[in-house]
């Protein structure tokens, strides 16, 4: 359990499980208490034994709603149900149904938006994609993404390409939830600045980025994330796995949010558990006004095709 303490508004508080959690959830103007938006973020160590994966995940899951009993949305980390190497590309299926089935009721039970990380999945025309789902607070899936920038850098998986396995997605994904636009990007998609500026021209405000982002480049992960908010005056979500798979694959963790000044508002420690930070709906365009990247935008002399 975390400690409940009392702090100043700028300040975040360090829990029990390692984890930065915000001390507020209202900000005045003007006089005017608003309501803060609540996110919360999951960091798993994923296994080769899926079952256990799949309760690790459930079982942080129902802490961290138990514990905020306001929450808009929830999101989990990239393959956190099951990293299949190449050798298991015969073993995977369909969406799981049991995914859908445990989400859908959590979505349900406490009210929130759920971004269910991403898991391998077999269409009917055979191929692999990389999907993050997405559940309103009906339980309902509104949205699904597949990612679009495959893996195929650094020699990461022990000269594993992921595109030996996934097919890359076609689309970007926004979605207008009930408390804004908001975006998906997995992984490998943040070192693409394209991705994330097309989604805020589209006027996403939060984006959300589901990840197994590999140790060494733990510094790489937080400066994208935080730059991409920075960028785009936006707030920006990821969630990362955590610790050794095996030989060839270990996440750096370091799941965190920032805010549309660049600002980490919180940020997971190296172990598993759960980030939450309130966020403020009125500040994305607070930013973009005062910072003028997007109204002192000169399009016509950009050729980044």
């Amino acid at each position: 359990m975390f400690r409940n303490i009392r702090c100043k508004e700028s300040q975040n508080v360090l829990g029990d499980r390692g984890v930065f959690l915000p001390c507020v959830t209202k900000w005045k103007y003007g006089g005017e208490m608003k309501d803060k938006l609540s996110f919360v973020g999951i960091q798993t160590m994923v296994t080769k034994d899926i079952q256990k994966n799949f309760r690790t995940a459930l079982d942080i899951t129902d802490e961290a709603l138990r514990l905020h009993k306001k929450v808009d949305m929830l999101v989990l980390p990239e393959y956190f149900y099951w990293a299949p190497d190449l050798v298991d590309t015969p073993l995977i299926g369909p969406y799981p149904e049991e995914i859908i089935h445990e989400f859908s009721i959590r979505a349900k039970l406490y009210n929130t938006y759920i971004i269910a990380g991403t898991v391998a999945n077999r269409r009917e025309d055979g191929n692999i994609y990389n999907t993050a789902l997405l559940f309103d607070r009906n339980g309902d899936v509104v949205g699904k993404y597949d990612k679009v920038h495959l893996f195929d850098a650094l020699n990461a998986m022990g000269g594993e390409r992921e595109s030996d396995q996934i097919t890359r997605g076609s689309d970007l994904f926004s979605y207008d939830a009930d408390f804004g636009k908001i975006g998906i990007s997995i992984c490998y998609d943040v070192r693409f600045p394209e991705v994330a500026r097309t989604l805020a021209l589209r006027g996403v405000k939060y984006l959300f980025t589901p990840a197994a982002f590999y140790t060494p480049r733990q510094d790489h992960w937080e400066k994208l994330l935080i730059s991409t908010a920075l960028h785009n005056s936006m707030y920006v979500t990821g969630l990362n796995l955590y610790g050794k798979l095996d030989e060839h694959n270990t996440f750096c963790g370091r799941s965190l949010i920032a805010d549309p000044w660049g600002v980490p508002v919180a940020m997971a420690s190296d172990k598993q558990g759960f980030i939450q930070a309130y966020v403020d709906p009125d500040y994305t365009d607070e930013i973009k006004d005062a910072v003028g990247t997007f109204h002192n935008r000169v399009p016509d002399v950009y050729d980044i095709k």
